[in-house]
């Protein structure tokens, strides 16, 4: 009698691969742990689950099914039946798997995870311009380009990376005075100057790098969407900060530029996220990727919430039109990682997120 041979493992059932989304989800979004999804729901535009948490998603799949997914699922699965075609070629062997086009992601408000609770009638306050708007528009511009123009010239001449730091405070509240825009800070108690912190902001308008720049008196290196670095004149003026680019929507290179910005947080540089990754024209707090709060658990350092209030209300998502206003920045108290798990990530999100919603006086979108 002949032994018999090992069977091949059993493809999962879609529903068993559900029920690892949704407890994946669950732990990312608490609020959505019962959302109604199928097969074709996106993962990142309608789960909310970013480049990290698809990365984390799909090593959760390979230890409960026992299989090894091909290294292009991570990139190309967009939905559960993706992530269904890619475990089937695992267990069918190596090179049956297909990658599919990378994903990009949403461009527009729209397509975005929280677009759908977007208010038309908060556009149409935002558009009511009166005759004396005007002045002070034209005026803001004018001190804007000049300012602008001046800047990117000399930033690109200084020598030394702490000089051009200097001087870009300096035109940033130059430019806040200028405009006769008040600018109130509280909490700077909380950054520490000789120690490496995560620092996370929500993200509501054009201007919230120059009101942070202004703000934060520490040495700072921002990190931004890759696809500023495809405007010659914008990368060409970041790179004289350090800034890093990073990828939003690849979870393989998300992985990698985590662990690139750890090694420079261990290093001591204080790094600074606007972990809702984008802004749009409605107001409300989106949810939170998860790229600072994994960087910050990895490297061991604190992160610091910092909550910005009365942007959005300036200069409004897409519109261009600036209008008069006064901005509140709150720097909190430091949260400290115990421990560089998942887990602790997520801890960290919650708790700098729910520092922000408190003060950044904007509906947070989750929770409601």
């Amino acid at each position: 009698m002949t032994a018999p041979q090992d069977a091949e493992p059993a493809t999962p059932a879609m529903s068993e691969l559900l029920d690892v989304i949704r407890a994946m989800v669950g732990e990312v979004h608490p609020h959505w742990k019962n959302l109604h999804f199928t097969p074709g729901t996106l993962l990142e535009q309608e789960l909310g689950l970013d480049s990290l948490a698809r990365a984390e998603l799909h090593g959760r799949i390979e230890q409960a099914f026992g299989i090894q997914l091909a290294e292009g699922a991570a990139v190309c699965a967009a939905s559960p039946h993706d992530l269904m075609a890619a475990i089937c070629a695992a267990l069918t062997g190596p090179g049956d798997f297909r990658p599919c086009p990378e994903i990009t992601g949403a461009s527009d408000a729209a397509d975005l995870l929280m677009g759908s609770f977007a208010n038309p009638q908060d556009n149409g306050r935002a558009q009511v311009r009166g005759i004396t708007d005007w002045p002070y528009a034209l005026y803001s511009w004018l001190i804007f380009l000049v300012l602008g123009v001046s800047v990117w010239i000399v930033l690109l001449v200084t020598p030394g990376e702490h000089l051009r730091r200097w001087l870009a405070r300096g035109f940033a509240r130059l430019l806040f005075l200028l405009t006769l825009t008040p600018l109130r800070i509280s909490g700077r108690e909380h950054l520490d100057h000789h120690r490496a912190q995560v620092i996370v902001a929500n993200h509501a308008s054009y201007i919230d790098g120059f009101i942070l720049t202004a703000a934060l008196d520490v040495p700072i290196h921002f990190i931004v969407k890759g696809e500023l670095a495809n405007v010659v004149p914008i990368r060409l003026v970041l790179q004289r900060f350090g800034v890093e680019f990073v990828d939003r929507f690849n979870a393989n290179k998300g992985t990698s530029d985590v662990n690139r910005i750890a090694a420079k947080s261990r290093s001591g540089q204080s790094i600074v996220f606007f972990p809702e990754g984008t802004f749009t024209t409605f107001p409300g707090l989106q949810p939170f990727r998860m790229g600072a709060f994994v960087t910050a658990a990895r490297a061991e350092v604190a992160v610091v919430p910092v909550a910005i209030r009365g942007a959005r209300s300036m200069v409004r998502g897409n519109d261009w039109f600036p209008h008069r206003g006064r901005i509140e920045v709150t720097i909190c108290p430091p949260v400290r990682p115990q421990g560089e798990g998942w887990d602790v990530a997520l801890q960290l999100r919650d708790d700098a997120r729910r520092e922000i919603a408190a003060r950044c006086g904007e509906p947070d979108l989750v929770e409601s």
